[in-house]
């Protein structure tokens, strides 16, 4: 029962509310201010859509691993990353604003790819047939727990912008806590699975993450972007939302009161990837000034 109520209701409470979270943070200004430097933008959406999934369907193949935790891997890469990312962003010394508007739109534009891409996978590595009744309940479900939160934070930002500007660190907290304590409840509903999960696919999970980070700082110095932008670049690449990836993965599963093997990923990539990033991040934070700036 406690699973079932996990898979079925508390995954996706967890990613509505940090998407509202996401969308209170969205102002204008950023996106005027991401606007100003199209190229930037356009690389990041291009890379996060198009890029990031590729590698990790390129990525799973080179693996020896069960077909549904490849599924779970690279449904995992078709989830850009959420409020978080901004955060390191920032603390890395990073171009903010790219990674709001960058965030925003690649998580509006996942309500088309997501579900497409998704059920594409399935077929794929499972070779379970999509069809359009399939595709359709999926995009429902995403519109629900992606874009209608983002649109609730942003509205209410834009309505009440004092009231937001007095809590807004509140909300974040907030919702952090929330997501926090059910993806913990996650943990602990499936401890065996995920403990071996731990085990068998921390490393390879570490190395995609490093892949997609080089990914990202590649792409931003090939076209040429400031080293802020190249930061921004290479984080939006590198971190995805493992809460959306596990809403993704429990979507599909066809027994709803048991733990999805593709959900796994998910979980154990949230148990990891910020032990593995804060170091990183914490040595872009000390870069001088002149650096960041240029």
């Amino acid at each position: 029962m406690a699973t079932e109520t996990i898979v079925n209701a508390a995954v996706p409470i967890a990613v509505f509310v940090m998407m509202f979270a996401l969308g209170v943070g969205l102002t204008l200004r950023d996106f005027r201010s991401a606007l100003k430097r199209p190229k930037a933008l356009l690389l990041g959406v291009c890379t996060q859509a198009v890029a990031v999934p590729m590698m990790a369907l390129l990525f799973v193949s080179m693996q020896n691993v069960d077909a549904e935790i490849a599924l779970g891997i690279v449904i995992l890469a078709l989830c850009p990353g959420g409020a978080m990312s901004n955060v390191l962003t920032r603390i890395a010394g990073g171009d903010v604003a790219l990674s709001v508007s960058l965030t925003a739109f690649t998580n509006l534009l996942s309500v088309a790819t997501l579900p497409f891409l998704t059920l594409l996978a399935v077929s794929y590595f499972l070779g379970t047939q999509v069809d359009q009744i399939d595709i359709n309940e999926v995009t429902q479900r995403v519109l629900v727990i992606v874009t209608v939160p983002v649109l609730l934070g942003t509205l209410l930002r834009h309505f009440a912008p004092r009231i937001i500007q007095r809590h807004e660190r509140n909300i974040f907290r907030a919702s952090l806590a929330i997501f926090i304590l059910i993806i913990g409840w996650a943990f602990t509903a499936s401890i065996d699975v995920l403990y071996a999960g731990v085990l068998t696919l921390g490393w390879q999970l570490a190395l995609f993450t490093v892949l997609l980070l080089g990914l990202g700082a590649a792409a931003g110095w090939g076209f040429g972007l400031s080293r802020r932008q190249g930061t921004t670049l290479a984080l939006e690449t590198g971190v995805q939302n493992s809460g959306l990836g596990l809403a993704a993965a429990t979507m599909l599963s066809i027994e709803s009161s048991s733990f999805p093997l593709s959900a796994t990923p998910s979980v154990v990539y949230s148990a990891i990837i910020y032990v593995l990033l804060f170091p990183l991040v914490f040595w872009l934070s000390r870069w001088p000034r002149k650096s960041r700036a240029s």
